[in-house]
């Protein structure tokens, strides 16, 4: 054999162990995927205002998770938790569920999760996943039962949602209304987003059993809003109700939306500020660093100024505070959380956020105990009441 093919031969399997010790993923996680940003976001004047308002104090609540995407908080206190690979966990009693037949691949799995609103009579848990038909991959919304700390009965409320690597959606949140809200990705196909008889890039909005509401903006239609590119994140603002959604852009230009029914919201055709009357422009465009914003969520408190919004930003490696008035109007924003890498999802429970690491989605730079889930006590001087919405 030839000296030359003996070198390729060691080379090709060099590269083999290479990729198969996580090397790839950690060059990719300190390149690629690295902040594009420095840590000054915001000028100091505009950082006093914030230091006067809210404190944060962090704790480790769950360690040695495998990607969470989403927490989902128990009445009685305990918190579901998805993994992308498959599995549902609940906290402090680990694994209880491996959804069958989930194509964990690329930014696929496991996903989003939502309890019913009438979860201590009717125990339904949704689930938002990615599989396999053929050579095809889509997405689906199911519902199961949760029976003796597993889940039971799954029944397909929403079927054959556009699915690639890439670009799936998946956040899953009951409405003020008690209709389910869904985000969809434009499954690597940015056309499907333009067109509203496709279920791809798009807020869908339906019953809790797979039904369509008859107030839908399209009729016959789970399509709420469209345009989107890779919406994941949804939260309601505690004074007007409406509804907002954090969306994916490319090469940065993410967007936080006001989503509005029947709005069109310009991907691909346009991205972040136009101008343009047919095309609805977003609160926040991220257009001088790439946030990658998963999870929002509104605090729902009663005597602050204003209105905070949390966002959680993957490659942007932070949570952050976004304050809108009382009329959903942005006015200021900076980063209060940017120690734990990328984050994937927020939750509010009882004075408290609830957040979910994702350093070990081969995009991020793992630490020994990730991946986690965080409580944030939140502290002000004053008791804020809550409001009714989220």
């Amino acid at each position: 054999m030839k000296k030359v093919w003996i070198i390729l031969i060691i080379l090709l399997f060099s590269i083999i162990i290479f990729w198969q010790m996580g090397g790839i993923d950690y060059l990719a996680a300190r390149t690629v995927f690295a902040p594009d940003h420095t840590t000054d976001l915001v000028d100091e004047e505009k950082a006093i205002i914030f230091s006067k308002d809210i404190e944060y104090e962090v704790e480790s609540i769950g360690e040695g998770l495998e990607i969470p995407w989403e927490i989902a908080p128990l009445p009685e206190g305990r918190f579901f938790v998805t993994e992308r690979p498959g599995r549902v966990v609940l906290l402090g009693s680990g694994e209880i569920y491996t959804v069958e037949g989930v194509e964990h691949v690329g930014e696929g799995g496991l996903l989003g999760m939502e309890i019913s609103p009438n979860f201590q009579e009717d125990a339904h848990v949704f689930l938002y996943y990615t599989y396999r038909s053929g050579n095809q991959i889509f997405n689906r919304l199911s519902r199961f039962t949760f029976a003796e700390d597993t889940l039971i009965n799954e029944e397909y409320i929403l079927n054959e949602i556009p699915g690639s690597r890439f670009h799936n959606g998946g956040r899953v949140k009951f409405g003020p209304d008690g209709k389910l809200y869904v985000t969809t990705g434009d499954a690597q196909n940015p056309n499907l987003s333009q067109n509203i008889n496709s279920l791809a890039g798009k807020i869908l909005r339906i019953n809790s059993d797979g039904t369509i509401p008859e107030d839908n903006p399209f009729e016959n239609n789970p399509v709420f809003a469209y345009g989107l590119r890779n919406p994941q994140g949804l939260s309601w603002h505690p004074v007007t109700g409406e509804l907002f959604a954090s969306d994916h852009g490319p090469n940065s230009q993410d967007e936080i939306n006001r989503i509005l029914p029947g709005m069109n919201y310009g991907w691909p055709i346009v991205s972040c500020k136009t101008g343009e009357s047919q095309y609805e422009d977003p609160i926040v465009c991220y257009s001088d660093f790439t946030m990658a914003p998963s999870g929002i969520v509104f605090l729902p408190w009663d005597n602050i100024d204003e209105t905070p919004l949390y966002v959680t930003g993957l490659r942007g490696n932070m949570v952050m505070r976004v304050d809108l008035d009382d009329e959903g109007n942005f006015i200021r924003q900076e980063p209060v959380i940017s120690e734990y890498g990328r984050i994937r999802t927020i939750v509010y429970q009882k004075d408290s956020l609830y957040l979910a690491t994702n350093n070990r989605d081969g995009r991020g730079v793992p630490n020994e105990n990730d991946d986690v889930i965080l409580r944030i006590n939140i502290i002000k001087e004053e008791k804020s009441e809550r409001k009714d919405y989220n």
